[in-house]
């Protein structure tokens, strides 16, 4: 390993020490710097000068050993943890780097060496932040420590980013910082790692991002070199249609390097960090020095810095962005591209060293060298491709990534029309692996039938139930509940109604799940005590048997089956990617050359939200005669609890987002109660702003510089009214009236009815004459004919009302059977999400409560006025239903 001193330049060359800081002298200039050993493999090593007040000499030594270039022995003693201040970072570099201090390449593994490593944000690793349980650490970098962790309401793994304390610290900052962030989450596109959330616990601030299988594309280069021309030529393509996309929707990335290119193993390179890059704007002061944000190499990350400075990696850093970062435009993100492209093909970037400002210079100043003479292997076109991305001036560079993308797919023969259009032999391949997936998959047929078939089963049981008593009345239902749930829980990882079912609980508050667990409490009480759990259990028991039946004898046997045939779809797919193949084109293709059966097999290759978006596609194309329906029950299921999830995360991030504007604004100097009121408005801004649809600048492409301006000015201008107290938007007072009366609500109070109607219906007996009525005993054994049938009817009516007539609701004229059937509604309306619905279950509760003693009159003996109520109290449910969610 080698280094240069930082006082005099001189190269050092010594063993690697172990993990721990260490002060090691000069052989040359004889004075001591800091060095510290960081405990990731590969450890990496951080260095720079000592202050002055600082003692050359520890309290505590460990020795070490390192050598000069002429393999002299010069000591090295490990520091102890008070001895040294560290002046800023001088240096960061891999241990297994051959050069003498060089600028590392980015890894998100590098670390940062500074002053006051007590920053909570990456000294320790916590067990838990918010929702997600921390795996390990990933690395840490200027902006703070990466994670790998996972989202407990989803069960998926993800990347979790924390911010330092400098940043978290300055409120103002951080405002704008998550402002930033919060927009790039509202983007979604196959190229760009997807920003989900943002939260704060215990004052540590952190993002969750789309957990990416695979590396980085630095990682690739440096475990295989530089990449054949073609294959480069892909992965950037990629990049650069995710970084066109974010052009499209006004943002600049700024630190476009090859660590923040990740290659998934699907062969998806994936742009990170977008919206994630710490820039100064609008003219806020940051509360760190010039001379820090200029000290140093930025090795791992990005630096935070006033305004009118540089941030970024050096190594691939435009030269204009050196200057003035915050005022750069979608060029300078190209020419950072070009220069990973420089990288990926020659293992090395255009400009290199050891000191940050010189790198800067170099990028500004000298003529880039000749990537020909370096790899010769390199084609005439894509040099040209990369010489033109890294010009000099912003001018001579490609205005935007259209012009771009279409030398890049005319180099490796693609169309340049935009859609990806296979050839002959690719079209036969596929349309092989696809009807010998769909031979594997073919018992997965049987799923909507055998579906239909269990709702049918339970219907019959129900039935046939009623002759074996009252007791049994609930075994259909409860063994079809099993069942579904059973098969559910059994595939979960393969479901999209359980990926729902967690996205939608997750949003769940506290008191939704108390509420929840009171209405089941109340739910189970009435079963058990009006004597139906018999029943209940034997239902459970079936449906489990059932579901468990299904699973293993039709979904895991199919896809043990289908396992072969699917790992050669994915990796046709894959090999597409890695040609150059566009997203939209690919999974067009892949769907229309797929046959009758595609929808399984794209599922599985693109996800259940792809194929919703490709279904849409299909429909509204006429030349495209295959199927474009779906599993109507799934699609419903799946569609509502999408819905419900977004209803109930709205409120809280625009929460989320008015708690950090309203630190900021307070920091400003304005009042706690002005802060408060104007943060919610702000809060609503930022989520309006982010919700506008991509700025067009022309027919043929969009002008990124334009759409950055744009947006630029759009977001200032909404900013600047609500902070003017131009929009009123606060918070909503009635928001906690709003949730008393919900669904929630609703659900206790109808367990609760529920519970009354069954404690007190068997004090009263009331069910014993239900468990004698001889009509359901011939229904159940079939042997009734219809006029046995009508005659048991009336009989069972008449009985009924007998019961009805000699027990009344605690002394009142309310029947308990209205008790019950109120209850029973009243729990079935919290499915209808919202408080609307609370104001016409309230009104049929009360008219089929109180109906028949306000004068609604029986119909006839068979349909007595607690009947007639009840019936009332249906109709007036079915606007709420409608309407309710609205």
């Amino acid at each position: 390993m080698r280094i240069k001193c930082p006082e005099c330049e001189s190269v050092l060359s010594f063993t690697l020490p172990k993990t721990g800081s260490y002060q090691p002298k000069c052989k040359h200039c004889g004075k001591a710097f800091w060095l510290k050993v960081s405990s990731d493999d590969p450890p990496k090593i951080g260095f720079g000068r000592l202050k002055a007040n600082s003692p050359q000499k520890p309290e505590s030594t460990k020795p070490a050993t390192t050598t000069t270039p002429d393999h002299t022995p010069t000591d090295v003693k490990r520091a102890s943890n008070t001895a040294a201040t560290f002046d800023g970072t001088d240096a960061t570099v891999d241990a297994g780097s051959t050069k003498a201090g060089t600028v590392s390449q980015g890894s998100s593994q590098d670390i940062v060496v500074k002053s006051g490593t007590s920053d909570s944000s990456v000294s320790e690793m916590p067990a838990k932040l918010g929702g997600y349980r921390i795996v390990r650490l990933l690395g840490r970098g200027a902006m703070g420590a990466v994670y790998e962790a996972q989202q407990v309401s989803l069960d998926r793994q993800v990347a979790l980013k924390t911010i330092r304390d400098r940043l978290a610290g300055n409120p103002a900052s951080l405002a704008r910082f998550i402002r930033e962030a919060y927009a790039a989450a509202q983007l979604t596109h196959h190229n760009v790692v997807q920003i989900y959330d943002f939260g704060e616990d215990a004052g540590r601030h952190y993002f969750s991002m789309e957990w990416v299988r695979g590396g980085p594309l630095d990682a690739v280069v440096r475990q295989k070199g530089s990449l054949d021309p073609r294959l480069a030529a892909g992965y950037i393509l990629q990049a650069a249609r995710g970084l066109q996309f974010a052009h499209r929707h006004g943002m600049v990335h700024r630190d476009i390097k090859p660590s923040n290119l990740l290659l998934s193993d699907d062969g998806v390179v994936k742009v990170a960090d977008l919206g994630l890059v710490k820039i100064p704007d609008q003219a806020d002061i940051e509360s760190i020095t010039a001379s820090t944000s200029r000290s140093g190499p930025l090795a791992s990350g990005t630096e935070v810095t006033m305004q009118g400075t540089a941030v970024g990696t050096p190594a691939f850093m435009a030269p204009e962005q050196t200057i003035d970062a915050a005022n750069v435009d979608s060029r300078a993100d190209i020419y950072s591209l070009g220069c990973t492209l420089f990288y990926l093909l020659t293992g090395r970037p255009p400009f290199d060293g050891p000191v940050a400002t010189e790198v800067m210079q170099q990028h500004a100043e000298q003529a880039p060298p000749d990537i020909t003479k370096i790899n010769s292997r390199i084609p005439e076109p894509l040099a040209k491709i990369v010489n033109r991305s890294i010009a000099k001036q912003p001018a001579d560079r490609y205005p935007s990534l259209v012009e771009c993308i279409a030398d890049l797919e005319q180099f490796l023969g693609l169309s340049t029309e935009g859609d990806f259009s296979p050839s002959s032999d690719q079209a036969d391949q596929w349309e092989q692996i696809a009807a010998t997936y769909g031979q594997a998959a073919a018992p997965r047929r049987l799923q909507a039938p055998l579906f239909y078939a269990a709702a049918g089963g339970a219907i019959v049981l129900t039935l046939l139930s009623f002759g074996l008593g009252f007791a049994w009345w609930i075994m259909g239902t409860v063994m079809f509940a099993v069942t579904i749930v059973t098969v559910l829980t059994l595939d979960s990882h393969q479901s999209a109604i359980v990926a729902r079912i967690r996205s939608w609980t997750g949003t769940l508050s506290l008191i939704d799940w108390i509420a929840a667990g009171i209405g089941g409490v109340l739910f189970l009480l009435m079963i058990v005590v009006a004597g139906l759990w018999t029943g209940g259990l034997a239902g459970a028991i079936i449906g489990l048997a059932l579901g468990a039946a299904y699973h293993f004898g039709l979904v895991a046997s199919t896809e043990k089956r289908c396992n072969e045939p699917l790992q050669n779809a994915q990796r046709f797919v894959r090999n597409l990617r890695i040609d150059g193949a566009d997203e939209n084109g690919l999974r067009s293709f892949a769907a229309r050359y797929a046959g009758g059966r595609w929808q399984d097999l794209f599922e599985r290759l693109f996800g259940y939200d792809s194929l919703i978006q490709m279904r849409q596609i299909l429909r509204q194309d006429p030349s495209f005669t295959g199927p474009t329906a779906g599993f109507g029950i799934r699609d419903r299921v799946c569609a509502n609890l999408a819905a419900r999830a977004k209803a109930n995360r709205q409120p809280d991030l625009q929460k989320r987002l008015a708690k950090v504007e309203r630190l900021g604004l307070q920091s400003e100097g304005m009042s706690v109660s002005e802060a408060e009121q104007r943060s919610w408005a702000l809060a609503e801004a930022i989520m309006k702003s982010a919700q506008v649809a991509p700025l067009q600048a022309g027919a043929d492409a969009v002008n990124a510089r334009a759409a950055t301006e744009a947006k630029r000015n759009q977001m200032k201008a909404m900013l600047a009214d609500a902070r003017s107290g131009k929009y009123k938007s606060k918070r909503d007072k009635f928001a906690p009236l709003r949730f008393a009366i919900g669904g929630p609500t609703r659900l206790i109070i109808g367990c609760g009815l529920l519970a009354v109607f069954a404690v007190w219906g068997n004090h009263q007996g009331m069910f014993d004459s239900i468990k004698d009525i001889e009509t359901l005993k011939k229904i159940g054994t079939g042997s009734a004919n219809f006029d046995q049938l009508g005659s048991a009817v009336r009989d069972a009516a008449a009985t009924a009302n007998q019961t009805v007539e000699g027990s009344t609701f605690m002394g009142s004229n309310i029947s308990p059977w209205s008790v019950g059937i109120a209850g029973l509604l009243m729990a079935m309306s919290a499915f209808v999400a919202g408080w609307r619905m609370s104001l016409p279950a309230s009104i049929a509760t009360i008219v089929i409560l109180i109906g028949p003693a306000l004068g609604i009159p029986a119909i006839s003996e068979l349909i007595p006025a607690w009947i007639t109520a009840a019936g009332i109290g249906v109709i007036i449910y079915i606007p709420g239903i409608l309407f309710g969610e609205k």
